[in-house]
């Protein structure tokens, strides 16, 4: 199956290689490699193609992202000493019309003794064809639905070989490929010997469409939060049931909207029964509940508004991972987005006096089960940046503690007294 490069992220979206671009990105790591970088560009056939108007010159695997390179077949694993030495150089006509590649082989490619693997070729194949026809294909995306490969002689190891291919048909989303691998010849009037022989179906899926992503370019949070005269941050309620997370957030709530602020709490009265309604309460379940949460009060933080969530949020691996999506949201100009961690901390046997749904004398008794404290763990932040004792301090006071912290942080400005 191949597929049409991806990039790894939006910053790469803006501004992905260029063809010029992969072909400087290369530096050979030894003299060997320099050998054969030095002859694949001094050959007659990439100086007779590279003046050649109709044909762009690149090296396509240099477009994949470094971080991805590690799991890429071709790109990656076979790239290296004894291997594919530099990464292949390729001509594409700009109307999909025909595609050469250029690339050396080592001894490490080998079925036999001293003949690269079939394998390796039929890849070698596979590849070039779709090449050649993603400039025609809708949004340049194909797969393979067909590939057939006649091998004509061996292919011996250490030497160079050239791919060949034409797209002989297109269909709407279909296009049919032939090409071959022939020997690059080395002294002035040797003649290639052709290898193997290969035609292909490539089809264009309908759902490509969707793999059609142009990144807009967008205002940077900076400048957003400049316009809206206020930066946007997560409040990260967490602790047990009955603890006072949903209590306090509400009156943090109230007190940043009267001061001119705009906050929004997200708690299991709007996610529960919405975003997250085909959620349980399993270990898995809980896992994913956090994770959305995590996800929307992120856009909420980007978009310069303050999010306020309040739910147990019982596990720090899950804790983890909604901070680090804050933290990997940074943009290019733009710090990643502030994540504050607000333990709310009760001992469990106040907890359960409180209990004003009864839900801690139903898992007592057995009715609920994954409860909570009772039968399935809380793991208490071990870094929060805030702790707050219901137990010990009014709503008001943990509140004002938590605008001190903010405002100590330059996150708030207005530091008018709690409502």
């Amino acid at each position: 199956m191949t597929v049409a490069p991806a990039y790894e992220s939006a910053a790469a979206i803006l501004s992905p290689p260029t063809d010029a671009d992969t072909l400087d990105s290369f530096v050979p790591y030894d003299e060997d490699a320099q050998a054969k970088e030095d002859f694949i560009h001094s050959h007659p056939l990439a100086a007779s193609l590279r003046s050649n108007p109709d044909f762009i010159e690149s090296r396509p695997h240099l477009k994949i992202p470094p971080s991805w390179r590690r799991h890429n077949l071709t790109g990656g694993t076979l790239l290296g000493p004894g291997k594919v030495a530099v990464p292949p150089i390729s001509w594409s006509h700009r109307e999909g019309k025909s595609y050469v590649q250029i690339q050396h082989v080592g001894t490490d490619l080998c079925g036999h003794m001293g003949i690269i693997h079939g394998g390796f070729l039929a890849t070698m194949l596979d590849e070039g064809l779709a090449r050649c026809c993603f400039p025609v294909l809708p949004f340049n995306v194909g797969m393979t639905a067909k590939l057939e490969i006649n091998y004509k002689a061996p292919a011996m190891a250490d030497q160079y070989l050239v791919l060949r291919a034409e797209t002989v048909k297109v269909e709407g989303r279909k296009a049919w490929v032939e090409g071959h691998i022939e020997t690059l010849p080395t002294e002035p009037g040797q003649e290639p010997t052709v290898l193997a022989t290969a035609s292909a179906l490539y089809v264009s899926p309908k759902q490509a469409a969707i793999c059609n992503i142009t990144w807009h370019p967008s205002l940077t949070r900076h400048e957003r939060n400049q316009l809206r005269g206020q930066r946007g941050f997560t409040v990260w309620f967490t602790g047990l049931s009955a603890s006072g997370k949903s209590t306090v957030a509400t009156a943090l709530e109230q007190h940043l909207l009267h001061i001119g602020l705009a906050a929004y709490r997200l708690d299991g009265d709007n996610v529960r029964f919405g975003l997250n309604k085909d959620l349980g309460f399993s270990e898995k379940d809980r896992n994913e509940n956090i994770r959305r949460i995590a996800e929307v009060a992120k856009l909420f933080a980007d978009s310069s508004t303050i999010a306020l969530t309040s739910f147990i949020s019982p596990y720090r691996v899950d804790r983890q991972v909604a901070r680090d999506l804050h933290a990997s949201a940074s943009q290019a100009g733009d710090d990643a987005i502030p994540f504050i961690e607000v333990f709310v901390d009760v001992p469990l046997e106040e907890a359960e006096k409180r209990d004003p749904k009864g839900l801690y004398k139903k898992a007592r008794a057995g009715e609920i089960r994954d409860f909570t404290g009772i039968s399935a763990p809380y793991e208490a932040p071990e870094a929060p940046e805030i702790t707050i004792r219901t137990d010990q301090l009014s709503v008001e006071e943990c509140v004002r503690k938590i605008v001190e912290y903010l405002a100590e942080k330059g996150l708030v400005t207005h530091t008018k007294e709690t409502r």
